[in-house]
């Protein structure tokens, strides 16, 4: 970690997963990534670490060689044992009046009452929404789909994240329908701290022009599964109608293959996820996410700093679309919305031009170094508020 940043807080952040430079422990280091600049030291443990990351960041590797070298399915329960042993260590070593304790997803609820115990604040990530929420919702959408749910959510699951969410003294939540989850699991409004994830303009410069053909081509990034609706959105895009082409990138859930095979001749395109989004974002005419259960994706943000006008649903707008102003928000599930949605956009040059305009002003926003500058700020206001409790929350996070 770089010395001139002269920090007078201590951020202790728990991620569960390696870091290899993708995923949301990337997430999780873009967001840390100014904390630096804004005196809050940033300490991340990880059970080992595949890539580098920023210099600002100290990173805490529990695994060390040879163990870092062997599968991670040979060392993953080794790995969880020694990463709370290292946590719990600089939890006892902290300061409680200048630490806060940062959990992201998979984090032992021990670590957490540890931390309450010590006097410390805690904060926890939410990437999606609750369990409990997200468990219905694909419920429905797989059997609306004629499939038997495939989604990894158990009743059990769901039950020990809501017990888990009880304990933390905050909790981020990265989108509205994030916030309104989390107050349904019972997490008071006053707990959470809305926020947002980010995209990194560096990535998506640009090297040179994506190859097309004539016609309106639309995008969808991420995996292709029923979770991200993509049913909905082949069979919408079948209705439309649209002479071009419709291009999914990402890896396909099992149960859909067929489907996205059938889909060719109605103009739909598989591609593997490509390293060069930028230039594929550029050459297309519009973004389609469909989504059902998000957090904040970092997709939509991507799409709309290159410049690219998005049709999404409430889940997928990421706190910057704003329907009818920068793109178009759907109902989720909703075929026939979907379907006119697209149809509209692709009848109307000019207004994707504006939309394109104005949502890469705003997504300039929800640029990662902005978006982590405000995470510490909110941070800061946290132990503000510890030390001085007469001090409003909301004022405290709006500075």
């Amino acid at each position: 970690m770089r010395q001139d940043a002269a920090p007078g807080i201590t951020c202790l952040t728990y991620c569960k997963l390696p870091y290899a430079g993708g995923g949301w422990p990337q997430s999780c280091v873009n967001i840390l990534s100014q904390f630096a600049s804004q005196s809050i030291r940033p300490i991340l443990f990880v059970p080992r670490r595949r890539a580098e990351g920023p210099e600002n960041i100290e990173f805490r590797q529990c695994l060390h060689f040879p163990f870092a070298r062997l599968p991670w399915s040979l060392v993953r329960s080794m790995a969880d044992r020694q990463l709370a042993q290292d946590f719990r260590r600089a939890l006892d070593a902290a300061d409680p009046q200048s630490t806060i304790a940062y959990f992201w997803p998979g984090s032992p609820p021990e670590l957490v009452q540890h931390a309450k115990q010590l006097g410390i604040v805690t904060v926890r990530e939410m990437i999606n929404c609750c369990m409990a929420t997200a468990k219905p919702i694909l419920d429905r959408a797989y059997r609306r789909a004629g499939l038997a749910p495939a989604h990894a959510i158990t009743e059990e699951a769901a039950a020990a994240e809501l017990l888990e969410l009880a304990l933390y003294d905050f909790v981020f939540a990265s989108n509205p329908c994030a916030e309104a989850s989390l107050v349904e699991a019972g997490v008071s409004a006053e707990r959470i701290l809305p926020t947002s994830f980010g995209w990194e303009p560096a990535r998506f410069a640009g090297t040179g022009a994506v190859e097309r053909g004539d016609g309106f081509r639309a995008l969808f990034v991420g995996t292709a599964c029923v979770r991200k609706g993509i049913p909905e959105l082949l069979e919408a895009w079948k209705r439309s109608g649209i002479a071009g082409e419709l291009l999914i990138v990402g890896d396909v859930e099992p149960c859909l293959g067929r489907r996205l095979a059938e889909a060719a001749q109605h103009g739909v395109r598989l591609m593997p996820f490509t390293a060069n989004l930028g230039d594929l974002y550029r050459s297309c005419d519009a973004f389609v996410f469909p989504t059902l259960e998000e957090g904040g994706p970092q997709v939509t943000l991507e799409a709309g700093g290159c410049g690219v006008p998005v049709i999404t649903t409430p889940m997928g707008a990421s706190r910057m679309v704003d329907d009818g102003r920068n793109g178009l928000v759907v109902p989720p599930g909703d075929v026939a919305s979907l379907a006119a949605a697209l149809v509209h956009l692709s009848a109307d040059a000019a207004l994707r031009q504006r939309f394109a305009r104005q949502i890469a002003i705003d997504a300039q926003a929800f640029a990662y170094d902005r978006v982590s500058i405000a995470r510490a700020g909110i941070l800061k206001g946290l132990l503000g508020v510890r030390s001085s409790p007469e001090l409003e929350f909301e004022r405290v996070v709006q500075n």
